[in-house]
Formats: structure tokens, C-alpha cells, sequence
């Protein structure tokens, strides 16, 4: 085949263009210091250099994921040691202040203080860093004016409905018990239909009617409404003072039992506590225990339950009384026309976030039957939300309701703030503020202590002194109490108890006067009477000393003021002795707290260790990948030149070549 000059021209041409490309690729690894910049240069090394890449991203990611998470660690163990550091200073000051020779004065003082340390405490709850809450679970952002941060004061901790108690004729009862109390679909919750009540047990009368029936009813599927029930066991107060007279069989029946079998006299006012002490007498029989206020009024209510549970503490209470028996006792308020009345208890719906009631109405008065179970039915001022309107069948519980000193968290409950570190990998760095402050109880330490301090809501004492006899009257001299108070003798008189229910805001104080005389009164029947007002259990225990304590200490209070009688002076339960158990029962608070924060403060400090230990894991992987990369990607710049080298020559050669070439012409051959 001839080969043209023309066919020669194009070949030195394309040669010297090969090795230009080869010196321009061979020039571009050395001045990027990468032996390929597209996949074309070498497809398989250029596949695992992305993918190396790829992970030494995600590496870096997860390292200033651990950065973030350890930040975020320091800041809340340094939260929680300073709040420490708060609850060790009051606890100095209980420990100065309990001391008998402080007065009202320095206490008082002192409240002020621990105060000041519980607006502190509540600053350090809501730290933040860069803008994020600390203690806020999965919301650490995302808060409104209503909920401004995770720990918000003065008001209650979640939704709350409070219903209200009924009196209602056993003979004429209303729509919805003679309907059948709650009816499966009476009720639904969120949605949720609540199931018909069932007798709680306990009642003698309507049993699936009491407030611990209803109660029950709606926490058997509090899991799927997040919504459960309490309740306001009964009570009731005579409308008026006990008149003198003879109560017989019939004259009054208390659920179901006759208290009386035979003609018994009866003095106005029960000064002789012969009714009331029948009525005890029977307590067994009707689970109701009677008491007596200092104008002599009867004070009727269940016994308090000693079940964990509380069952039996929310069933109705019947009283029956005869045309005589309610002239004398004024029970059921007819004076003089006997009665047959039935008393229910209260019930209290709670949640940690809103929700609704829905009670399709019925009727020409569309009556709300399951609303009424639950005595919420009427609109706003029975149910006290502001936007309920009556008988429309609905209610929106949304209003948060305000409760001075308490503090509500409106951050992630069940959460905690993760940070990631590999596709399916993550670890728990904060806790949220549920399970790291609220559950510690650290508000409620600085509280109790700021209360013991002021001499407020009180919740339990037992006497210092011990009786002898609990059963000899008061002025015997020989009920064993009066050789330690013989300065301040017993005397007939009575004690002003004020019981305060913190479920309701503002909470609802109870004023009770109970009568002590001393002529007919025992330590025994002294207690009864105490142990008789709504909130609060008194018993003498088996060595002789008196305790008191709130059926709920969570939600009752008591104060106690003696007038004449020298009775908490002689049996040690004065204002002094309960504020100085006070202050001591907030030690021990203060101390367990200590030992919770310290339990929390070290569980932080272990988490900032694995999150190191994983921190030197990722630095050696990226050390590893790193090198891996290099050596995919990176141009081995001695053979790179010892190449480029080679590739000049070549060019010079060729360029020689060609040259020479390219000087031959036709006139040559001529």
C-alpha cells in the first residue's frame, strides 16, 4: 500500500498530540497533587476514592456530632453541680435554722432565701446553649408564649378538670343515674369511648354511680386517652347544730346500717359526743366516721382508705334520717321532714396535654349524661373552662390552670437528646428534664423548706409527748400528759384546723373548729374528732404519741391553732414542735436530693466518657481512611516527574523527528 506524504504529516501530528496529552496529564497530577480528577483516568481507583471520601464526610460529621453532644454534656453537668451547690446551701440553712433558739424572725428571713434559691434553680433548668433549652428531651426549640421554656412557674404540671360533688334524693335520683350512672358510650375521651361503670364495691347505694366508680371507669383505658381520674372522697357538714332529743331505731341510718337500736338520749350540741361515738361505733360496718365542729354540727366522712390504691375512699355516702332523727341531727337539711339523700364525692380528670370530653346530648334539654357523671355538665361555671359552652355536648380542656410555687415542664417527657454517630448508631448525651430535675423533686425540696420556714401547710407531726391512757376523760389526771405540761393544764376549748385542698387554684382552704371538753372528751375521742375533717388522718400509735397526717400529701395542708384548750401543748404537736419536724423532714429531703443529683451528675459523667471513647475510635478511623484515600488519590510526585522526565524526551525525539521529516519534498526525488 503507498503511503502519501499527506498520510505521514497526519501521523507525526497525532503522535505529537499523544504526548502533549501525556505531559499535560502527567503536569496535572503534580499540580494537584491527585492522580485523577475524572473517572476516565483510572475508573476503578477513582470509584473507591469517592466512596473514601464519602466516609471521611460522614466521619467528620459524627465528630462534630460528638463536639455538639460533649457541649451539651458540660453544660448540663454544670447545671446540675450548681444547682447541687443551691440545695447544699439549703441545706445549711435548715440545719441553722432548726436550731430552737432561732425565732419567727430569722426564719422568715431565711424563707426569703431559699426563695431566692429556687428562682435560681429554675434559671439553671432553662439553660440553653446556642439557642437550644438543654433539659428539653427532642424540644429544644419550638416554644410559645403560653409554654415560653421546658420549666415554667406558677402553674400546675399538665391539664386538669375538676368536677363536683352532687347531693341528689335516693328515691329521685337524677337523669343520668336512674339512666344507669355512666353508659358504655355515655363518654368518650380523646376520641375513646369510656366504658360503663361498675360498682365499685364499697357503696350500699348506686355503687356504680360513686366518684370511685366513675373514677374507675376512666382509668381503665387511661393508656389509650393519656387522660386519668382522681377524686374528692365525700363529706358532709349538718346545716346546723346537733339539737337535744332521743334517737331510736330509724331515726338514722347511715349506708344502710341503723346506728341506734333503742331509745338514747341526746344533748343539744353533742357536747356528751354520745351521737357522734354512736356513729364511730358503727364505723366498720358503714366505712364513715363522725365528728364534730365547735358549734356542735356533725361532720360525716369515709374512712380513710389504707390501701395503696386508695379503693373504698370514693364511695357514696346514705343517709337516711326520720322526721325526728333529722330534726335532731340536720343531716340532710329537710329539718324537720325526714330524707333519704345520697352524697358523691368529686372527681378530677388530669393529663399531660390537653384534651376533650364529648357527651352526645340527648333529650329536649340535650342532656349530657356522661358530662354529668362526672358533674362538669352546664358550661364554664361547672367546669371552669373558659370556652365551654352548655349543652353543646363537648368540652375543650385546654386552660392551663395556675398554682403558686409549682412548677410545670412543658418540654419532651420521654426523651432524651441523642446525637448520631453511624448510619444506625446513636447515643443518649442530656436527659430530659422530666427524668434529670422534675422526678429528683428538686422545686419541691426548695418549697417544703421554704414553707417549713414560713410555718405554712404543714403535712404531718407526731407528738413528742406519750399518753398513758387514751380512754380516761381529759381532766382524770391520769391520761399521762400532764406531769410534762403541768405549766399549761388542760382545759375545755377547741382546735381552729385548717385544712387546704392544693388541687384547685387558688386552693381551697377547709376551716374547721373541733370543741374540747375536757369533762367528757378522751384522747381517743379528741383524735376521732381530728381524724374526722375531710384531708386529714389522726390516730395515737402503740406507744402513746399523736399523728397527724394529710390523707394526700401531695395535695392537702394542714395548720393547727389552739384555743383555751392546751391540747397540741400538751401532747407536743404546737406550732413549734410541727415546724421543727418540719425543717427536719426537709433535711432528710434535702440530703436524698443531694444524693439524686450526685446519682445524675455521675451518670453525666459517664456519658461524656463514651462519647471520648468514641471520639478516639473516629479519630483513628479518619487517621485510617485518610490514608487509605492517599494512597487511592494522591500523586506519587518521584515517579510523576521521572515520567514527565521520559515524556520530554520523547517529545524532543519526535519534534526532531518530525522536523527532519517534514524537509523532504518532490523536487528531492527529481
Amino acid at each position: 500500500m503507498r503511503t502519501t506524504m499527506s498520510t505521514v504529516y497526519k501521523n507525526i501530528q497525532g503522535n505529537l498530540n499523544n504526548i502533549t496529552s501525556e505531559l499535560n496529564r502527567i503536569n496535572s497530577r503534580i499540580s494537584s497533587g491527585r492522580q485523577m480528577s475524572k473517572i476516565s483516568d483510572d475508573p476503578v481507583n477513582l470509584v473507591s476514592a469517592l466512596s473514601l471520601r464519602s466516609s471521611l464526610a460522614e466521619i467528620g460529621q459524627y465528630q462534630d456530632n460528638l463536639l455538639y453532644g460533649d457541649s451539651m454534656i458540660t453544660a448540663s453537668e454544670s447545671s446540675l453541680t450548681q444547682i447541687k451547690d443551691l440545695v447544699m446551701r439549703a441545706k445549711t440553712l435548715d440545719l441553722q435554722l432548726i436550731n430552737d433558739d432561732k425565732n419567727i424572725k430569722n426564719r422568715q428571713n431565711a424563707a426569703v432565701e431559699i426563695h431566692s434559691l429556687y428562682e435560681e434553680a429554675l434559671i439553671l433548668a432553662n439553660t440553653q446553649m446556642n439557642g437550644k433549652y438543654i433539659f428539653g428531651g427532642y424540644r429544644t426549640t419550638g416554644y410559645t408564649d403560653l409554654e415560653p421554656a421546658p420549666f415554667v412557674d406558677g402553674f400546675i404540671d399538665g391539664y386538669r378538670l375538676n368536677g363536683n360533688p352532687e347531693a341528689f334524693d335516693a328515691l329521685s335520683p337524677p337523669t343520668w343515674i336512674s339512666l344507669g350512672s355512666l353508659a358504655d358510650f355515655d363518654l368518650k375521651i380523646n376520641g375513646i369511648n369510656i366504658p360503663a361503670a361498675s360498682d365499685d364495691g364499697y357503696s350500699t347505694i348506686y355503687g356504680d354511680s360513686s366518684a370511685e366508680a366513675i373514677a374507675n371507669a376512666v382509668n381503665s383505658v387511661s393508656d389509650q386517652t393519656g387522660v386519668t381520674a382522681g377524686f374528692t372522697p365525700v363529706s358532709l357538714q349538718a346545716s346546723g347544730a346537733v339539737e337535744a332529743g332521743s334517737m331510736d331505731s330509724g331515726d338514722l341510718i347511715i349506708n344502710g346500717i341503723d346506728i341506734f337500736s333503742s331509745a338514747t338520749a341526746v344533748v343539744d350540741q353533742d357536747t356528751d359526743n354520745v351521737l357522734m361515738d354512736a356513729i364511730n361505733a358503727k364505723e366498720a360496718q358503714t366505712g364513715i366516721m363522725a365528728s364534730r365542729d365547735a358549734n356542735g354540727a356533725l361532720i360525716l366522712s369515709p374512712t380513710p382508705a389504707v390501701s395503696p390504691d386508695n379503693m373504698g375512699s370514693g364511695r357514696n355516702l346514705h343517709v337516711e334520717t326520720s322526721a325526728n332523727g333529722e330534726q335532731i341531727s340536720h343531716l340532710n337539711g329537710s329539718d324537720p321532714v325526714g330524707a333519704s339523700m345520697v352524697y358523691k364525692g368529686s372527681i378530677q380528670l388530669h393529663s399531660e396535654h390537653s384534651f376533650i370530653l364529648e357527651s352526645t346530648p340527648f333529650g329536649v334539654n340535650n342532656y349530657e349524661a356522661g358530662l354529668e357523671a362526672l358533674g362538669v355538665a352546664g358550661g364554664v361555671t361547672y367546669s371552669g373552662e373558659p370556652e365551654d359552652v352548655s349543652s353543646d355536648g363537648r368540652i375543650a380542656v385546654q386552660y392551663i390552670h395556675q398554682e403558686e410555687g409549682n412548677i410545670r415542664y412543658c418540654g419532651d417527657r420521654d426523651n432524651d437528646i441523642q446525637i448520631k454517630v453511624g448510619k444506625l448508631s446513636t447515643i443518649d448525651v442530656t436527659k430530659n428534664g422530666q427524668d434529670a430535675i422534675m422526678d429528683l423533686g428538686v422545686f419541691d425540696a426548695f418549697n417544703h423548706l421554704e414553707d417549713a420556714l414560713m410555718g405554712i401547710n404543714f403535712r404531718t407531726v407526731t407528738g413528742i409527748h406519750q399518753a398513758a391512757d387514751l380512754n380516761v376523760t381529759l381532766d382524770s389526771g391520769v391520761t399521762g400528759l400532764e406531769v410534762e405540761n403541768s405549766d399549761y393544764p388542760l382545759a375545755s376549748g377547741s382546735l381552729e384546723i385548717t385544712v387546704t385542698d392544693h388541687s384547685y387554684f387558688p386552693p381551697r382552704p377547709v376551716i374547721m373548729e373541733i370543741p374540747i371538753d375536757i369533762t367528757e372528751d378522751t384522747l381517743n375521742s379528741v383524735a376521732t374528732k381530728i381524724n374526722g375533717v375531710p384531708g386529714l388522718m389522726a390516730s395515737w400509735d402503740d406507744t402513746g404519741h399523736l399523728q397527724i397526717n394529710t390523707t394526700d400529701e401531695e395535695r392537702y395542708t394542714f395548720s393547727m391553732t389552739d384555743k383555751y384548750s392546751n391540747f397540741l401543748r400538751t401532747t407536743g404537736t404546737d406550732f413549734g414542735q410541727i415546724q421543727h419536724q418540719a425543717l427536719d423532714q426537709s433535711l432528710t429531703e434535702l440530703d436524698e436530693l443531694l444524693d439524686s443529683l450526685t446519682t445524675q451528675i455521675t451518670d453525666f459523667g459517664a456519658r461524656a466518657n463514651r462519647l471520648q471513647v468514641q471520639s478516639r475510635i473516629y479519630e483513628n478511623l479518619e487517621l485510617s481512611t485518610a490514608e487509605n484515600l492517599s494512597e487511592q488519590q494522591d500523586t506519587d510526585m518521584i515517579e510523576a516527574l521521572m515520567q514527565l522526565k521520559a515524556k520530554e524526551v520523547a517529545y524532543q525525539a519526535a519534534l526532531s523527528a518530525a522536523a527532519k521529516t517534514m524537509q523532504i519534498s518532490l523536487v528531492d526525488y527529481l
